[in-house]
């Protein structure tokens, strides 16, 4: 038991965590596909970007959208399976 659960803490400390966006609508009853944003060494990391990038995209939509179309967003940080060569995204 001690080993697995230090083979697969040093697994996740290795492994990146990639940022996902995924916006949604209350009136649509929809949300778009999700959106890779970044990757991160660490899970606390990304899910302080989500936050602030969450913020951010919100701001940059204006209250008026969100309002009118009940907008939300989601976002999620997840194991990194496929990290582009040379773009960290």
């Amino acid at each position: 038991m001690v080993f697995y659960e230090q083979t697969q803490k040093e697994t996740t400390q290795k492994m990146k965590i990639a940022l996902f966006m995924i916006m949604c609508s209350s009136i649509a009853q929809q949300c778009l596909e999700p959106h890779k944003l970044s990757t991160f060494d660490n899970h606390y990391d990304c899910m302080i970007a989500g936050y602030e990038e969450s913020k951010m995209k919100i701001e940059e939509i204006g209250e008026e959208e969100i309002n009118e179309h009940l907008m939300f967003i989601k976002f999620i940080c997840a194991p990194d399976t496929e990290t582009k060569k040379g773009t960290g995204v």
